[in-house]
């Protein structure tokens, strides 16, 4: 017992001192810890007013006539709070608190040690290992909200104060300060140290106290922002490296001023993934998500440092030549995995573009200006890798001016070009017969105005065993053995082209739909049973809707890419499905504009499509298209009765419009097909507290709250069931662990700030709570009033009236 009695020296934890949000958030334990040796009814937390760090700490205190306890939480021999025990009898009031006040502190001890376990030393940031594990964890939490479904509605939607409220994304920003090994290498390795500490400092005062900021490594940092989309990922690295740009360091040796930068990249979740990335696990996610930010960092670095950079810009301004090859060929720097394809194209932009320029008239006038946009070709990519291309010229502006290594590209449509796009010298592989893609591009322009026509891509998938020596011939064999079962089953009218390494693209006269398809299966089928090969065969036809001619290039690609999710045989023909995906992707990106309009052209081609129609409904629901979402439900289930995802949809829309009854008679229906759907517990529950009925309400929010995934979802409302009961200190438990299930659970943190203000106790607790679900949802008044509420108890009236004229208007 003395080791637990004895002061906790927090130098130990490599100064891993906690802090009042850290206390507070981990109340719960020391509760749990004491209550093993002493029975209660309730607790709180207080914060003394002010401490002497010098000071002794005080003795606990059991007042008898009060029936309170006070065990005093220290750390490192400074007193940090007390923690406090209401309606308590101590049988030896002489001896127990000592004892007490020991378990408690040793909860506190073991906190610490958690905390130095996941923390950086020089910095004070989580370290790299606890990051991934955040970011894991993340990952999984936001994994049902991919699409819009049953539970990507009520994972998505941020209207209702019921359910803790998800966006169904996450960002990752990755940080590199710049040129800093030649700051360690001038100065020092202590003042880089210095540096990099002071760094982490501005991160954790500027990041949001929901983010998690880690030091990835010596000079990198990586931020995770949970529910963010791309805006708010550029926000918050605008804000971080602005903030980092005005610190300076002063060298007192040389008495040299040091100022620093970052380049920052990010990406989101789920952005940033693609095809058959979405199947792999929440780990390899993350880590997949994390790669590409810092493929955005180095992009940042590359295009000049200090500034901020997405992943899904790199392949739109991101790129550049590598080299320059005979026959109007160059390397790029753009691969597969920032989303190049075959057959984009780039205008080429000279280095000198937007740079400032200026000349001498006098001795004494100068003239300046900047360059203008000046751009020296157009290229097409022919061939693409994993993490470079190599691209064709086009069309060159000068032929004086040659393109050079260091060139920028952008990416352009067809309709964007500043070219001529007819034309060009038709090259032919004598083996295959396959056109170049840059003749096959010209024969395309030439007869995409004459009729219907289709066009077919047909990509290699396997991997040459280890035997072969080289993966380029042997793809290439694989080529032309795939054209010539190609030409077999398309007809000697098609012409065929190469698509990229291992890839042949055919654009077909006057094919139907289902004459596409049936081709393209025939050739998957053919490749498997002759050459041995998994092959990936798309096809689009045009007319289609109202597609331009040109557009049936990207469509094909979009076939394309929803095969590739598909199993073997990988077989998909721009459809009513593949609409359907473009749209998931446009939900996910955030245009709901977007996905609503492609949710529409896939009900235009295939009037069933009950996926599309739900995810059009959802769409409306979420513009606040209640009627229109309404109607789109009811003709779902007129088709399909027992369809859970539109029944608990449905029941969502009526819910929100006030049709109660109807909405309770769409949820029961939803749990007559599957007993355990989760968010049908917590809405029936929802109705049954509006009506009073809590020994109902409690019923089903504990049983949701015993499901997969129900902690997230249902110990708030059994925490606003319990107030409702006049239970507080139940409350508080479920409170407790609402936000041990969700830390960003702002209306949890309002609650207990509430559940602090209420009680009479200590203002300071519901101050930090309020502030820190007033900076997750900055929009909520209410949040701001109980803050205003907390500061005049303090006696902070300035600082209250500051926040009380931030309370937006009802």
């Amino acid at each position: 017992m003395s080791a637990i009695m004895r002061k906790i020296d927090g130098s130990s934890y490599g100064g891993a001192t906690l802090t009042r949000q850290e206390i507070i958030d981990h109340e719960h334990d020391v509760k749990d810890a004491v209550s093993k040796y002493l029975n209660f009814t309730s607790y709180s937390l207080f914060f003394p007013r002010s401490t002497d760090p010098d000071a002794e700490p005080p003795e606990p205190e059991y007042r008898r006539e009060d029936r309170e306890l006070l065990l005093p939480l220290v750390q490192g021999g400074r007193m940090l709070a007390y923690f406090v025990v209401r309606d308590v009898t101590v049988q030896a009031p002489s001896v127990a608190p000592k004892y007490l006040a020991g378990i408690a502190n040793a909860a506190l001890e073991i906190i610490a040690l958690r905390k130095h376990c996941v923390t950086d030393r020089l910095t004070g940031l989580f370290n790299r290992e606890h990051f991934l594990s955040v970011l894991t964890r993340a990952v999984d939490r936001v994994k049902g909200c991919l699409v819009p479904g049953a539970g990507g509605l009520a994972a998505c939607e941020n209207t209702d104060t019921e359910m803790p409220t998800f966006s169904g994304n996450l960002g990752v920003l990755f940080l590199d300060l710049d040129r800093f090994q030649t700051v360690n290498d001038r100065y020092g390795y202590p003042f880089g140290d210095r540096i990099v500490a002071e760094v982490g400092r501005c991160l954790a005062e500027v990041c949001p106290g929901f983010a998690a900021a880690s030091r990835y490594g010596n000079d990198k940092f990586a931020v995770l922002l949970p529910d963010a989309n791309r805006r708010a990922c550029f926000q918050l690295a605008e804000v971080i490296r602005e903030s980092v740009e005005k610190l300076h360091f002063d060298d007192p040796v040389s008495g040299d001023r040091v100022r620093v930068s970052l380049s920052i990249g990010y990406a989101s979740y789920p952005q940033a993934l693609d095809g058959r990335q979405y199947g792999l696990d929440a780990s390899e996610q993350g880590r997949i998500v994390l790669r590409k930010a810092r493929r955005a960092a180095a992009v940042a670095k590359d295009m000049g440092r200090n500034r901020v950079f997405g992943y899904r810009d790199i392949l739109e301004k991101g790129g550049r030549v590598l080299e320059t090859l005979p026959l109007d060929r160059m390397a790029v720097s753009l691969g597969t995995t920032v989303g190049a394809r075959v057959g984009q194209r780039f205008l080429i932009r000279s280095t000198i573009s937007g740079r400032p320029a200026d000349a001498a008239l006098t001795a004494d006038e100068r003239i300046s200006g900047r360059y203008p946009s000046m751009y020296k070709a157009e290229a097409v990519i022919v061939d693409a890798q994993e993490d470079i291309a190599f691209a064709e010229v086009l069309h060159l502006a000068d032929a004086a001016w040659p393109v050079e290594p260091g060139d920028r590209l952008v990416l352009v449509t067809e309709q964007q070009s500043i070219f001529d796009t007819a034309g060009g010298t038709e090259t032919r592989d004598e083996e295959s017969g396959l056109l170049e893609f840059r003749a096959f591009m010209g024969r395309f322009e030439e007869y995409r105005g004459e009729g219907a026509f289709g066009l077919c891509i047909v990509k290699i998938l396997s991997e040459p065993p280890e035997s072969v020596a080289s993966y380029r011939a042997h793809m290439e064999s694989m080529t032309r053995h795939a054209a010539t079962v190609a030409r077999d089953v398309l007809g000697t009218e098609a012409v065929g082209g190469n698509y990229g390494l291992g890839g042949l693209i055919f654009l077909v006269p006057d094919v139907s739909d289902e004459a596409l398809r049936t081709a393209c299966a025939e050739i998957a089928t053919r490749c498997e049973s002759k050459l041995a090969v998994d092959v990936c065969a798309a096809g689009a036809v045009h007319p289609c809707l109202d597609f331009q001619p040109g557009e049936t290039l990207a469509n094909v690609r979009d076939a394309l890419d929803h095969a590739l999710l598909l199993p073997a045989p990988r077989v998909a023909v721009f459809d009513s499905v593949t609409l359907n995906l473009t749209g998931d992707r446009m939900w996910a990106d955030g245009d709901v504009y977007g996905a609503l309009d492609r949710y529409r052209m896939a009900l235009e081609l295939e009037s069933g499509n009950s996926t599309a129609r739900n995810s059009l409904a959802i769409c409306y629901a979420h513009l606040g298209k209640l009627e229109e979402a309404r109607e789109e439900f009811s003709t779902v289930l007129e088709r399909e009765p027992d369809d859970v995802m539109a029944l608990y949809n449905l029941g969502r829309v009526l819910h929100r419009m006030g049709r109660l009854e109807e909405a309770r008679v769409a949820y029961d229906r939803c749990l007559a097909q599957e007993s355990e759907h989760i968010f049908s517990l917590v809405r029936l529950g929802n109705l049954s507290e509006r009506e009073g009925n809590l020994d109902e309400a409690e019923r089903l929010y504990l049983k949701a709250s015993t499901l997969r995934g129900g902690e997230t979802l249902a110990y708030r409302p059994l925490a606003r069931t319990a107030w409702k009961r006049g239970d507080l200190e139940q409350a508080r438990e479920y409170l407790h662990l609402a936000l041990n299930a969700n830390h960003n659970d702002a209306h949890a943190m309002y609650m207990l700030a509430l559940l602090y203000m209420e009680g009479g106790e200590d203002p300071q607790i519901a101050e930090v709570l309020a502030r820190q679900s007033a900076a997750l949802r900055p929009e909520r008044g209410d949040y701001l009033g109980v803050l205003v509420r907390a500061l005049r108890a303090q006696g902070k009236d300035a600082e209250a009236d500051q926040v009380a004229g931030r309370i937006p208007e009802a």
